[in-house]
Order: C-alpha cells, then sequence, then structure tokens
C-alpha cells in the first residue's frame, strides 16, 4: 500500500533537487526551463490530493491504481535527477574534447523529462475523473523562513571589501547606459550572498539616494503574482488585496512612476527571458539610476535580465578564520550588545 504521507514527503526531497544548482546548470536553456517548471507545477498539484488518495484507496481500486502510477513517475524523476547528477559531476572532471558526447547526453536527460511531463499529464487527467480532494499533507521537514531585510543582530566577518564593492555599484552614476541597472551577486548557497545584500540595503547612505527600497524573496517556484504583490506592499508599507496580475502591475507601476527605486530581488532562479521581461515591466516607470540588486547561485540567471548589468560579482567563501569567528560567536555568543559577532547569511 502507497503511503501518502511518505510519497509526500517524498516529494519535498525531490522539490529541493529540482532546485539544485547542478541541475539547473546542466539541464538549461529556454525549453527545458518550461519543462521543469510545468513539472514542478504538475508535482504540486498531485501532492495536495495525496492524502485524499491515501484514505480512498482502500476502497477504490481505481485511486490504488492512480498511486500506483503516480509512485512510478515520482520514482523515475528522481532516477533523472540521479542521472544528473552524476553527469554533471562527471563533466566537471573531462576536457573540452568531450564537449560534443556530454551535449548528447543533455538531449536524452531532456527527452526523458518530456516524457515525464507527459506522463504526469495523464496522470493529472486521471485525478480529475476520480474527483481527489485537496487535502494538504503535512511535510516533516521543518518550515524554513523567507530572508527578510531585518538584520539578525550579529553582523558580518570578512565581507567589508565585498560591501565597499557592493556599494560602489550601486551609488555609481549610470546615467549614460540604461534607466535601471542590475547587479547580480552570485556565489554557492550559503556563501553569505544575503547577508552582504541586507547589510547593503541597510547602509544609510542609500536613504538620501532612492526614493524607493524594497525587498522581495523571489526562491525557486517563481510566483509572478506573489513577487509583484509583496514589491507593492513593500513600496506602500501597506497590505494590498489585488489579486490580477494586471491590476497589479498597473498599481507598481502608478507608484514607481518618476522615482528612483533600489529593488532587492533574493535567492532568483528565474532562466526564462519572457518571465524575467512580465516581472520588470513596472520598473520602467522609474527614474534613471535605479537600481536592482540580485542574489543567485546561478550566473546564468544574469544573462537573461532585461536590463544593462553593471557588473556579476561573484561572491567567494570566508577564510577559515573568518569562518571560525563567525561559529564561534553563534556557538558561544557575548554579552548583549556586543560588536564583536558576525554571519554567514
Amino acid at each position: 500500500m502507497v503511503d501518502g504521507a511518505l510519497l509526500s514527503a517524498f516529494l519535498d526531497v525531490v522539490f529541493e533537487r529540482l532546485a539544485s544548482p547542478e541541475l539547473v546548470n546542466f539541464i538549461r536553456g529556454k525549453k527545458p526551463d518550461k519543462l521543469l517548471q510545468k513539472m514542478k507545477s504538475q508535482l504540486l498539484v498531485v501532492k495536495v490530493v495525496l492524502a485524499d488518495a491515501e484514505k480512498r484507496q482502500i476502497t477504490d481500486s481505481n485511486v490504488k491504481e492512480w498511486l500506483d502510477l503516480l509512485k512510478d513517475v515520482v520514482y523515475e524523476v528522481d532516477d533523472l535527477l540521479d542521472e544528473v547528477s552524476t553527469k554533471a559531476a562527471t563533466q566537471k572532471e573531462v576536457s573540452n574534447s568531450f564537449s560534443g558526447l556530454f551535449n548528447r547526453k543533455k538531449i536524452v536527460s531532456i527527452s526523458k523529462l518530456e516524457g515525464i511531463v507527459e506522463r504526469l499529464d495523464g496522470i493529472l487527467k486521471q485525478k480529475e475523473s476520480l474527483d481527489l480532494k485537496e487535502i494538504p499533507v503535512e511535510s516533516n521537514h521543518p518550515w524554513k523562513a523567507e530572508p527578510t531585510s531585518l538584520e539578525d543582530g550579529y553582523g558580518m566577518y570578512g565581507r567589508d571589501a565585498d560591501k565597499e564593492a557592493i556599494m560602489k555599484l550601486v551609488l555609481e552614476d549610470n546615467s549614460d547606459a540604461e534607466k535601471v541597472s542590475v547587479i547580480p551577486i552570485v556565489g554557492m548557497g550559503g556563501v553569505g550572498k544575503t547577508t552582504l545584500a541586507r547589510s547593503v540595503f541597510n547602509d544609510g547612505k542609500l536613504s538620501q539616494i532612492f526614493d524607493l527600497k524594497a525587498w522581495v524573496c523571489v526562491s525557486d517556484i517563481f510566483d509572478i503574482v506573489k513577487v509583484t504583490k509583496a514589491m507593492i506592499e513593500e513600496v506602500t508599507k501597506m497590505p494590498c488585496n489585488l489579486n490580477n496580475l494586471n491590476s497589479l502591475q498597473l498599481e507598481l507601476t502608478e507608484k514607481m512612476i518618476n522615482k528612483k527605486f533600489l529593488i532587492v530581488l533574493d535567492d532568483v532562479w528565474i532562466e526564462d527571458c519572457d518571465c524575467w521581461s512580465s516581472l520588470t515591466k513596472p520598473f520602467l516607470s522609474g527614474m534613471w539610476g535605479s537600481k536592482i540588486l540580485v542574489t543567485t547561485r546561478n550566473e546564468n540567471v544574469a544573462a537573461v535580465i532585461p536590463f544593462h548589468t553593471v557588473k556579476v560579482y561573484h561572491l567567494n567563501q570566508l577564510s577559515n578564520e573568518d569562518c571560525w569567528l563567525v561559529f564561534a560567536n553563534h556557538a558561544f555568543p557575548l554579552s548583549e550588545g556586543s560588536e564583536n559577532r558576525g554571519t554567514l547569511g
């Protein structure tokens, strides 16, 4: 018997793997990106009916068969992710003379991805005919809060030079370039991109330069309505009850007209040009010199942003000494108000 709760937990692991840099960097391009986004959406839809399916499979053989089919496809997704991870790791170890071989392997992976999406389409159609109800299953994974612009009180270690460089990019005059400029901070997970962006965002010098500031966590599952609404609420400091994208963009455009703004888009994974173009339309109403600060693990994100990129800033790992200081101050915090603290972010 398929356990819906266990399958739901397994899907959580799959979602985490789908957001991994190895997968993003190995299967790249407009077509595979759309396939991945579609597969994520399909899996999210089936996940919320697992609890109902688990109850009904005991008395309804059709539901039992549906769960078995879903289980097979989910395992196939996991196998594909294993395959991609292996190929990505191997690709780093071979010379460029084998690039043609790995291009063919990528095509094989994309072909398998197309097959999975097609099978999930069939499973979703069967879901409708079985009239399965949406009863979300609680995840066994701890809830993870989205990073915010608020400081955590620990400050930073080993990032003074990085902050100075980013501040220079944010404050410099780009009047000879496009109206809006982008500064992507690129680095591996946990290296401190968010902490660095937060420190820049909260620097008092910027309040004298920018009319509007907004901090939005985008995350790996991109929801343009959610992100646009969050930007409106950041700018107006009031709740937004609009849910129509057109209305939201008109509202945001109105708030940005003739305003110089700084927008921080944290944890971005969007590689689709159309998604970026749609998201950033309201930005065109702002003043020259407006800036977008982006944090991402994937350098390909910077290539598709429809604005002038000032510079892709690669954030390296901290030194061993600074890492130890961060650990020590978290493990053995000093008295309240002490400035000798730090964080990786």
